[in-house]
């Protein structure tokens, strides 16, 4: 058999056992950019059905709580971003403030009021932002109204304690929180704590000075997704196409070489 010629020497070393390696470690690397940006599009896919939804329910009249209850059942998923009007008694002695809220670029707390419906249940009212100087619930300086009062806004989910990350404790009795959590909160609140937070409209009459400052409409931005997931495919593109560059520039010098 004759020895390989000029031509086929450049393959062959395409075909060493080092080679190999560097191939399978690019391909590995390429694949894993490219499912991370993968990954991206489909958060961004996920955030846009989320806004679509939120957006068509926030933009639906306001229904009686008590008639939505009775229509979907006590089911966050199902109640989830749906515009409710309710008839309570606020209990500010209960209220407890959310961390780490930011409004018009300032840093403060959100004030959540349970909302005493009168029939043994309990809606955890998200009422507004308050700065930090105000962070001993009751909130004196911006409490509710009192009586008997009729309040609408869009219902949230509860969260969750997470696994990692800003833990409430356990035990004891909470004055501030990170998490809207009604199961949590449920153990120090009278009544039975409804699993979803109602983000309350403005009271009529109030205005840029009142506080606490109502929360306004959710926020439909989608985030970064879109760009990252730009970058991580860029990243996946430059990977590949550097290493065949660089195996084509090597095989042209070997050839010229012989």
């Amino acid at each position: 058999m004759s020895p390989a010629g000029p031509a086929t020497r450049p393959l062959r070393a395409l075909l060493r056992p080092r080679a190999v390696a560097g191939h399978v470690l690019v391909t590995v690397v390429v694949a894993v950019l490219v499912a991370l940006g993968q990954w991206q599009l489909q958060r961004l896919d996920e955030v846009r059905t989320t806004n679509a939804l939120l957006a068509e329910r926030a933009a639906a009249a306001p229904v009686a709580l008590d008639v939505l209850l009775a229509d979907v059942g006590v089911d966050p998923e199902a109640l989830e971003y749906r515009r409710v009007e309710v008839v309570g008694t606020f209990r500010p002695e209960e209220e407890v403030l959310q961390r780490n809220r930011v409004q018009r670029g300032l840093q403060g707390l959100d004030v959540l009021t349970p909302l005493d419906l009168g029939d043994g249940r309990t809606l955890l009212v998200r009422r507004g932002w308050v700065p930090t100087t105000m962070d001993t619930p009751p909130v004196t300086d911006a409490p509710p109204p009192s009586g008997r009062v009729r309040v609408s806004g869009v219902l949230e989910r509860s969260v969750d304690q997470p696994t990692f990350g800003a833990r409430d404790p356990a035990d004891g009795v909470l004055a501030r929180v990170f998490h809207p959590d009604t199961t949590r909160l449920d153990r120090q609140m009278s009544g039975a704590l409804l699993p979803v937070v109602l983000r309350m409209d403005a009271l009529p009459g109030a205005d840029a000075t009142t506080l606490p400052a109502a929360p306004g409409p959710a926020d439909l931005d989608e985030g970064s997704h879109l760009s990252y997931a730009v970058q991580w495919h860029l990243f996946a593109a430059l990977a590949g196409g550097t290493y065949v560059l660089w195996w084509v520039s090597r095989m042209r010098r070997s050839r010229t070489a012989a």
